[in-house]
């Protein structure tokens, strides 16, 4: 794992935004969380056969994502806190599906220990860490009342996934 000392601008501004968002997530059907609220960016992967098909798409966070990841095309947007109702943003143990290639960024805006092959940090609001997501990862513990876990990954094309992204038209 490795921090990157990249910027987002105006974070509470951005957290804002991000909690605009929520009406807009899911409850996860992964066995692996409870109970936590995502949305899946620009293309979404169904978990257990690997169909891609078209997700969320907002030329903003997009616009962020490629500054963050140049060339991501895939994110997960997760929430932690009380909005709809309470969402939980915790994650066991696991490695990340083949639908993306080894090295994932994630942007944490709001405090929580991650655990990366063993190995335990913690990440601060508005801290960008670059990991390799074949290797056993999670999130055991929230510190912050509110949080959002952005990660992003490029589709593993080698290994036939496609992206379906449909960009919004503008008149």
């Amino acid at each position: 794992m490795e921090k990157i000392k990249k910027v987002i601008p105006n974070l509470p501004e951005f957290k804002q935004y991000l909690r605009v968002l929520v009406g807009e997530m899911e409850y996860s059907h992964s066995s692996l969380t409870n109970k936590r609220l995502e949305l899946w960016l620009f293309n979404k992967v169904h978990l257990g056969n690997g169909q891609v098909t078209a997700g969320y798409f907002d030329q903003r966070l997009y616009d962020l994502c490629q500054r963050i990841y140049p060339g991501s095309n895939i994110g997960l947007l997760t929430y932690h806190g009380l909005a709809r109702g309470g969402s939980c943003g915790l994650i066991a143990p696991h490695r990340d599906h083949g639908y993306g290639r080894p090295i994932a960024i994630s942007l944490s805006i709001g405090i929580a220990e991650f655990v990366v092959d063993g190995k335990s940090c913690v990440l601060n609001d508005g801290e960008i860490v670059k990991f390799n997501c074949k290797q056993l990862h999670s999130v055991p513990r929230i510190i912050s009342e509110e949080r959002f876990s952005l990660v992003l990954w490029q589709l593993n094309e080698a290994k036939g996934y496609r992206s379906q992204m449909v960009e919004p038209i503008e008149w």
